[in-house]
């Protein structure tokens, strides 16, 4: 079983306008909608009544919103109700603004929300504004009211009438606000929001490496001399008898922003180490030394190391990031690929398989990075 390498505090996630992208969808709960406390609101002010106020967080970058789904919504008027979104950075951002609503008196001749699911995208859909009977629910058209009486022009409070596919915004809790601009449907029907989904597309960030070449692991061959690993996340025992030594990375596995860093343990104490990349895996793996090599197809030395303690740090110091470093061997990385890693180091002793078998050396386990942009 491949196991993913759980390094949370070690991989952190990219967060670059060139990370991979991938869709989303989070979902928050919903409640009661208060009326406007008196008779009608200051229109195109900030409310200083209750409003309905929901959460959701979304964990990257948010590229672009493709729908905002309202469960269970149900309201007498559908021109009492404003709704917007607001980002993890205090940028609002309409969704519905009033559809009806003339801006000549403060309730609208629309029918209201039936209890339905009301999914609005930026285009395709039905009309929110279509008279005035109640709507059922559906897919409906983001409404704006741009350019007619009702649009939202506030400076003292903006709220971007932007389409939703052009929000965009940081990672973290975005809120979903309700207001109700009107008092007297209070008692008709009670306006509620069952709950709320956000969807749309973010920075998917690097994914974390994941560990490969663990001997007698997913149809790897076991170690080539009788000295098997003494856990995962190890190669083959050496003459430390360390219990095989390990490989695991930090950083950012990104073109643009690599930070990514190999560490190794477990190695003799004083060991010379190099850092191997390739193409491909092995799948079988290959006796290599002491140990299993798994690494393969057009293999760049990347860093010569020494150990201390029996560990490595590379790239350290002076040395060029590792997407730089393999360009300059003539393998440059770029986003979407994978590539595969191990280091091996020097045994001296004849340890476990004998000369000239390839002994006086062995490897880590491998691991296997995705890139990104």
């Amino acid at each position: 079983m491949k196991r993913i390498v759980l390094l949370a505090t070690l991989f952190v996630l990219a967060s670059t306008t060139s990370a991979s992208a991938q869709n989303f969808s989070v979902s928050g709960p919903g409640g009661t909608i208060p009326d406007y406390t008196s008779y009608c609101g200051p229109w195109n002010t900030q409310p200083d009544w209750p409003i309905l106020t929901s959460d959701v967080t979304v964990p990257a970058d948010v590229l672009s919103i493709t729908s905002v789904t309202l469960t269970g919504l149900i309201h007498e008027t559908r021109s009492d109700l404003q709704i917007y979104l607001t980002s993890p950075s205090g940028a609002r951002y309409n969704v519905i603004v009033r559809p009806g609503f003339t801006n000549t008196f403060c309730d609208g001749d629309l029918g209201g929300f039936d209890s339905g699911d009301y999914v609005i995208v930026e285009s395709g859909g039905g009309n929110l504004e279509q008279g005035t009977s109640n709507i059922q629910g559906g897919t409906y058209d983001q409404y704006l009211h741009t350019g007619t009486n009702g649009e939202w022009t506030s400076t003292s409070y903006p709220i971007n009438n932007d389409p939703l596919n052009s929000i965009s915004g940081p990672a973290g809790t975005w809120t979903l606000s309700i207001v109700d601009w009107f008092n007297p449907d209070n008692g008709l029907i009670a306006g509620s929001l069952g709950a709320w989904t956000l969807s749309g597309i973010n920075l998917g960030g690097s994914l974390p490496p994941v560990v490969i070449c663990e001997p007698n692991e997913d149809g790897v061959m076991p170690c080539p001399c009788g000295n098997p690993p003494v856990g995962p996340n190890r190669g083959c025992n050496n003459s430390a008898l360390t219990g095989g030594a390990s490989l695991n990375a930090s950083g950012v596995a990104s073109v643009s922003a690599d930070t990514l860093v190999f560490t190794t343990s477990g190695e003799l104490p004083t060991a010379l180490s190099i850092v191997l990349q390739g193409n491909e895996q092995l799948p079988t793996g290959a006796t290599f030394g002491d140990g299993v090599r798994c690494v393969g197809e057009n293999l760049k030395r990347l860093y010569i190391k020494t150990a201390v303690g029996g560990s490595i740090i590379a790239p350290s110091g002076s040395d060029p990031s590792v997407s730089v470093r393999s360009a300059a061997l003539g393998s440059p990385i770029v986003g979407g690929v994978e590539r595969r890693y191990q280091v091996f180091y020097r045994d001296p002793a004849f340890y476990a398989c004998p000369s000239p078998g390839g002994s006086r050396f062995n490897i880590t386990d491998g691991l296997r990075v995705p890139w990104i942009n």
